[in-house]
């Protein structure tokens, strides 16, 4: 069979694309698998960063943009759709949606803000225009009070217009692009036809103010049909220029397009709820079949797409134990909690500070090991400066020879992400599974972790690891565990066996059999 595996992201090498990537590794034997991507991918240097064997495996390169993956899905005989937020609808005979977590609903109106929405929305329509972002575009994200879409340096967005409309469509270009870019060059065209240069610079100040409004001409078409606006611009890619692991093609970030610049076009632009239509899931029931990462994932999409879904736990790289040491772990990107599922480190500082007082940890380090990004200095600062004087030792950016060095000589992994977060309000900011505590225990360190979604899947209280709610629990379960090294053995073992489960072998078969149901047509269970 030709196998086709989707995922945005190859380029960030993330733990997104290593389950993507193993699914592709499983499939190799008797199939021919593709990597779809959007723009070239070594496929050996992505296997040596994910520590997978992808020299089986080609790659596919088709344009950004929901309907070229849609067009492109056609060529396989299955088509495993792997990319975050995606809603690629399948064209294959066969297909597979992996969910890492599910996007919400719009929630039906409830606070005064909601109820003025309404009020508001048929005030601002337009009607008989409407604006799509064609291709071209990654997803949205948010950059300070911006929701962009970041162009690939070639984008296309159509404008539908009511006959014999005249109107100015307004580009509005995020100047938050870098410094170290200088001036960025923008050129626009208007069906083929070049109509604008333009650039954009980066700009010191308030990243609320910060964008530009490149204004073009445009006039309903004769034949009825939507006109099409192509912004063009140099790209970049943020790894290279910034040493970011964010190794996607960039061009400029797009905050908004509007047509007019009328009260009611500003409104849109700046809320754009007013003019959203609700968000709708029937595109995932077009899959054969739709698999969680794990059973809080399965229970959310449940939850908010009102969808049954199976279990696939991500396959997790098993470590080497070595003779243990009094190190205690975690391993985990530095960044601000608030900008998404934080690893707390800050609060187990804060906890190793407790056990050093209470003088129960003599001779015992707390390792903290994680990527940082520019945007994550400043938290990064924090915990450094509450570790002074403490007995930790923070590894930012560290080289993966070291982290498997420490994962084999720790005796304990501390993991607190979701600590202090509200499960209703913000679900996305706990750890959906947990390869890292998964990698830990394969080592023999023992999890002590906070007993919160996916944590609670890997780790089985008493016998495999602890899991604590409040911090004193991680103080003190801690303590007992430096006092009683019989029991500390004893569970490091349990937690070694228990990790095999989710070894790549293991994976790959449930992989091989989650393919083998749904070309033979064999039912969910």
């Amino acid at each position: 069979m030709k196998i086709g595996v989707y995922d945005e992201w190859w380029p960030t090498g993330g733990g997104g694309e290593k389950f993507a990537a193993g699914i592709a590794q499983a499939l190799t034997d008797g199939n021919e698998v593709r990597l779809l991507a959007h723009e070239p991918v070594d496929t050996d240097a992505l296997g040596e960063r994910l520590q997978l064997d992808l020299s089986g495996v080609g790659v596919d390169v088709v344009p950004i943009g929901q309907g070229a993956v849609e067009d492109a899905s056609a060529d396989y005989d299955v088509f495993i759709n792997a990319s975050y937020m995606s809603r690629a609808v399948p064209r294959s005979d066969h297909s597979i949606y992996v969910v890492h977590f599910p996007s919400p609903p719009q929630a039906a109106p409830s606070g005064p803000k909601d109820r003025l929405r309404q009020v508001l929305r048929p005030l601002v329509a337009k009607p008989g225009v409407s604006i799509t972002y064609r291709q071209g575009f990654h997803p949205e994200e948010r950059i300070g009070k911006h929701v962009v879409r970041w162009t690939t340096g070639d984008a296309e967005v159509e404008v539908a217009l009511p006959p014999g409309a005249e109107e100015e469509l307004v580009v509005h270009v995020g100047r938050f692009v870098g410094t170290a870019l200088g001036r960025v060059p923008i050129r626009i065209e208007v069906d083929g036809r070049h109509v604008l240069n333009a650039s954009v610079a980066a700009r010191a100040g308030r990243v609320e103010r910060a964008t530009v409004a490149l204004r073009v001409p445009v006039a309903a078409r004769p034949d009825g049909e939507p006109v099409t606006v192509r912004i063009l611009s140099d790209v970049h890619v943020p790894a290279d220029v910034f040493g970011t692991d964010d190794r996607r093609t960039l061009g400029v970030p797009v905050a908004g397009v509007q047509v007019g610049d009328d009260l009611a076009a500003v409104a849109r632009r700046r809320y754009p709820s007013l003019d959203a239509a609700p968000i709708e899931f029937g595109w995932a029931r077009c899959y054969d079949r739709v698999v969680s990462n794990s059973a809080y994932t399965r229970a959310w999409v449940h939850r908010w797409w009102e969808l049954d879904t199976a279990v696939l736990h991500p396959p997790v790289t098993l470590q080497s134990r070595a003779d243990k040491e009094p190190i205690i772990l975690n391993v985990g990107r530095f960044f601000s909690p608030e900008h998404g599922h934080g690893k707390k480190q800050l609060d187990l500082v804060r906890a190793m500070r407790a056990l050093v007082w209470r003088g129960k940890v003599d001779g015992w380090t707390l390792h903290l090991v994680g990527g940082c990004a520019p945007e994550g200095e400043e938290y990064l600062a924090k915990v450094r400066a509450e570790a002074e004087g403490l007995p930790v030792q923070i590894h930012a950016n560290a080289p993966g020879a070291l982290v498997r060095e420490l994962y084999g000589k720790a005796s304990i992994y501390w993991h607190a992400t979701g600590l202090g977060e509200d499960p209703d309000r913000h679900p996305d900011r706990f750890e959906h599974f947990g390869i890292t505590t998964a990698e830990a225990m394969s080592a023999g360190a023992v999890p002590v972790v906070i007993m919160a979604a996916g944590q609670e899947e890997l780790v089985d209280h008493g016998r495999t690891g602890m899991l604590w709610e409040p911090v004193v629990q991680l103080v003190c379960f801690t303590e007992d565990l430096i006092a009683d090294p019989d029991r500390l053995v004893r569970l490091s073992a349990a937690a070694e066996v228990e990790a095999g489960r989710y070894g790549l072998g293991p994976f790959g078969e449930r992989v091989r059999g989650l393919v083998d149901d749904i070309v033979t047509g064999t039912p969910d269970t």
